[in-house]
């Protein structure tokens, strides 16, 4: 029986994997992207495959001594196979539909039923080599646990530390300002290339109407993750390590070897070094970790990384339920369970986007910093804003264009504020996506929409947003010429030093 437990525990670890993958291997990625420690979703992973397991012994055990057990091992051959590869088709090398997983199903089926009509000694061998991959999972499990454990024992850097000088009243500040804004997914197409002519986007042309806009600006990258440090550093980045001790270790392109990068490589530690303050209010990458010696202000927030229904700011108990009912509403309602997945993360990014607002009015409104990077998570999906109520989603179902609504409205608010200042004539602000609707990433979500579909115009446009309002501009301008997304940082080394813009097609670096 002892045996049959373990096997039990390891078929449950398998089906739960997508749950706690990101914590295989270290964890890297996840804990990357959280601000909190994972101790309490860590034990609640382990609850779920401790429970789980124990549920499919307490009906296993008892039917393994009776004359119904032949054909629930016929039952589970049948079965499980085709379940698990559905549960993890999500990280398998291949893109497996749902009709090719349903014709596997039942193809597989018909062979376990004819082995075990025609081929007797086949279809024994096949149950035990399904006994055999048991024994495998149970130590798959045990693994697994092992590695959760490693990652509950992580303990993460700050999100987020201030300086005296921006919770005291100070005197007005006497120095040029630069704002430094991306809005994540930005895409030039969306924004002013061929925008829905139902979509208003007022503030994003006020903003052109007295700044340059690139027309073909050039990705470096399609992650986040490698964009932002590759901005930062102005060199590009195409590797990237988050070590346990919370250190970012990259690899530039052309070269060899990791090294780590920290504040001091970055256009934050020119500019303190040119005397100015800076102050920083991000989504996604760790900021007050990785560059804290360099950013005198700072503030990051996600509470939406977590695969599946699971949220740092959940209780454990919470954390340990609500997975186990996804799994089972997955058998039960398959499209039901993953709309109410979508309609989970469209929450969590709405409490992450909230609490990031908040922040960036107060340190606009508080106008002490001298250079501001604000990296905010819209239009980015999941989208939690509706045109239609004109108000937030707090469910599955708004677009893309809704994203971009939204972002717009957010456009407006830094606008309003900056505009206000008494430092406006002498205000620099840059604008940009990371990089562009990435609609091959999004197409098979639940929440893609008929609106995404028909904006997307089943293609992709690889080209993000950017543009430059330089201090004192008035007028409009446009380069349509080829321009790589890496000259922001050169756009920005040229402001911090005092230096004329040059936003030529030319490559900007100093």
């Amino acid at each position: 029986m002892l045996k049959k437990l373990c096997q039990c525990i390891g078929l449950s670890s398998l089906i739960l994997v997508m749950n706690y993958g990101d914590m295989l291997g270290g964890g890297g990625d996840v804990r990357m992207h959280v601000p909190f420690a994972l101790t309490g979703i860590a034990y609640a992973q382990l609850a779920d495959i401790l429970l789980l397991g124990l549920l499919l012994f307490a009906i296993i055990g008892p039917l393994s001594r009776t004359r119904l057990f032949p054909w629930v091992k016929l039952f589970l051959a049948i079965v499980a196979p085709p379940y698990l590869i559905g549960r993890i088709r999500d990280v398998l090398p291949f893109h497996l539909l749902s009709e090719q997983l349903i014709v596997l199903a039942v193809l597989w089926a018909a062979i376990v039923v004819l082995l075990l009509l025609r081929f007797n000694r086949g279809y024994r061998r096949l149950l035990r080599a399904g006994d055999f991959i048991g024994i495998c999972l149970a130590i798959f499990a045990l693994c697994g646990v092992v590695q959760v454990l490693y990652v509950a024992s992580w303990r993460p850097g700050p999100h987020e530390h201030t300086t005296a000088s921006a919770t005291t009243v100070q005197p007005p500040r006497q120095h040029p300002l630069l704002v430094w804004v991306i809005f994540d997914e930005l895409s030039y197409d969306q924004v002013y290339g061929h925008r829905a002519q139902d979509l208003a986007l007022p503030n994003f042309d006020a903003l052109r109407s007295q700044s340059t806009v690139f027309s073909d600006a050039q990705p470096i990258g399609d992650r986040t993750v490698k964009v932002v440090p590759s901005l930062l550093s102005g060199h590009e980045v195409n590797a990237y390590r988050f070590t346990f001790d919370n250190r970012l270790k990259v690899r530039d392109t052309g070269e060899h070897g990791f090294h780590t990068l920290d504040g001091t490589e970055t256009v934050f530690a020119d500019a303190k070094q040119e005397g100015w303050r800076t102050a920083a209010v991000g989504w996604y990458n760790p900021y007050c970790t990785i560059y804290a010696g360099s950013i005198d202000d700072c503030y990051w927030m996600d509470l939406d990384i977590i695969e599946y229904p699971m949220a740092q700011d959940k209780s454990f108990w919470r954390n340990t339920y609500t997975p186990l009912k996804q799994v089972a509403e997955q058998i039960v309602a398959p499209a039901h369970a993953s709309r109410d997945l979508c309609s989970y993360d469209v929450r969590q990014r709405y409490k992450t986007y909230i609490d990031l607002k908040q922040h960036t009015s107060q340190l606009l409104h508080t106008d002490q910093a001298d250079f501001i990077f604000l990296h905010l998570p819209v239009p980015h999906g999941p989208n939690i804003w509706s045109r239609a109520r004109n108000d937030y989603a707090h469910g599955c179902g708004s677009s893309y264009l809704d994203g971009l609504a939204l972002a717009d409205r957010e456009m407006g608010n830094v606008m309003q504020i900056l505009q206000s200042s008494p430092r406006w004539k002498d205000t620099t602000l840059i604008v940009e996506g990371d990089h562009s609707w990435r609609t091959y990433i999004w197409d098979d979500q639940p929440s893609w929409t008929r609106e995404d579909e028909a904006a997307s115009h089943d293609d992709f446009d690889p080209r993000p947003a950017v543009i430059i309002h330089r201090a004192g501009q008035t007028e409009a301008s446009v380069v349509h010429t080829p321009w790589s997304l890496l000259n922001v940082h050169s756009v920005l080394e040229q402001v911090i030093h005092g230096e004329e813009i040059h936003v030529t097609a030319q490559n900007l670096k100093r």
